[in-house]
């Protein structure tokens, strides 16, 4: 008979952290969770079920999400675009590179996007920074994930907004406390990795930033323009063939980055995780026991969306689960409650960056070859310091 999925997660946890520690390979890591978590707490036709929704268009728009975003940078990384990205930053400060460059195409609300913004540091982070594997992923997962709580066009800010609803602008405008704590503690975090860093300044001004940036702002403008983000990538990436007319060479060269192999396992490990969660109710199951558990409501609304947050690796996923389970507490008087609002939001923003099958820490830990256990050490830390800056400035606001 199978585990309450509480009781199911712990295990696998466990796994997870069992076998990062003795280092190996992200995929086998995640296999290996997923492997204790089915046996623990699903059935065969849960565990089957759970697979068959990898064929929904859901599930497989994220497969052709990944690929087109993938063959943009890799178009960028071919042509020289992701080289003057970094330079052009560069000139003011190598650091603000090392940084800034994950924090700019964070505004790209795609799957897997924190790999875009590796791709074009690699050379920086590891020959010249000369920062350890676990260091550069780090550095890349944090920082390009700073605005999930603060830019209305991810997913998690839509849904929440559907839920209760209000427009993204209203989520945001009340959520963005969850940006300046991830700030505060990635900041702390990467000081003692940063400080001695020394790896040249870059060339190229404005002009030559917006250059380097215009595919990007491209997808931006799209997107506000009202263009599906999918159908943005698509257009792109047409039209950059059209306008830069790479060799075939540099073709061939972001096709094989595309369908890198070992990308694509641990997208598919990811998205069987959450759709084997959603199977087997694991959010119903936490809220019932937080409620008769007495649990308090503040400390409910940041712990229910943290730990499905942390289980999935997916902001579209709390927002979709918890969001919806916190309705009667959020609305609870007749008016939408804010505070509780912007500390479920930071709940779920910080859980999906703990989680080991955020699809971004996983491409990231492959394409950079790190430990996943260090790398988790530094997420950790940097969690905990944005729970108490989060929670500080919510409550001094609210």
């Amino acid at each position: 008979m199978p585990l309450n999925p509480i009781i199911g997660f712990i295990i696998a946890y466990l796994v997870l952290l069992v076998l990062a520690v003795r280092g190996f390979k992200v995929y086998i890591v995640i296999a290996g969770m997923i492997a204790a978590y089915a046996l623990a707490s699903s059935t065969p036709g849960q565990a089957l079920s759970a697979l068959t929704r990898m064929s929904e268009w859901n599930d497989v728009r994220v497969f052709v999400y990944i690929f087109f975003s993938m063959l943009l940078a890799g178009l960028m990384r071919e042509t020289g675009l992701l080289d003057l990205m970094v330079e052009s930053l560069s000139s003011s400060s190598c650091r603000l590179a090392l940084t800034g460059v994950p924090a700019l195409i964070g505004l790209m609300p795609m799957p897997g996007g924190a790999l875009v913004s590796a791709i074009a540091l690699r050379r920086k982070y590891l020959e010249e920074a000369r920062l350890s594997p676990e260091d550069s992923t780090y550095l890349n997962y944090w920082f390009r994930h700073l605005w999930v709580p603060s830019w209305p066009l991810f997913q998690s800010v839509v849904i929440t907004a559907s839920v209760l609803y209000i427009s993204p602008l209203s989520v945001v405008s009340h959520t963005w406390p969850g940006t300046i704590a991830a700030i505060i503690g990635g900041v702390l975090v990467s000081y003692p990795i940063l400080r001695s860093v020394s790896c040249g300044g870059g060339r190229g001004g404005l002009g030559v930033f917006l250059a380097s940036i215009s595919p990007l702002l491209a997808l931006v403008i799209l997107f506000f323009a009202g263009v599906p983000m999918l159908y943005s990538l698509i257009l792109v990436n047409i039209v950059f063939l059209a306008v830069w007319r790479p060799s075939l060479k540099s073709i061939m060269g972001a096709l094989r980055l595309a369908t890198r192999p070992t990308i694509h396992l641990v997208l598919f490990e990811s998205l069987y995780f959450k759709n084997i969660l959603l199977e087997t109710g694991i959010g119903p199951v936490m809220k019932q026991w937080a409620s008769s558990a007495g649990v308090n409501p503040y400390l409910l609304a940041f712990i229910l969306p943290f730990i499905l947050g942390l289980a999935a690796g997916g902001e579209n996923f709390f927002a979709s689960t918890a969001m919806p389970a916190l309705v009667s507490y959020l609305t609870a008087g007749g008016s939408l409650n804010w505070e509780m609002l912007a500390i479920a939001y930071l709940g779920g923003y910080l859980g999906v960056m703990g989680s080991p099958v955020h699809l971004c820490l996983a491409l990231t830990l492959d394409y950079f070859k790190a430990r996943t256990g260090p790398v988790l050490g530094k997420v950790y830390a940097t969690i905990g310091l944005s729970i108490i800056a989060g929670v500080l400035l919510i409550l001094a606001l609210w």
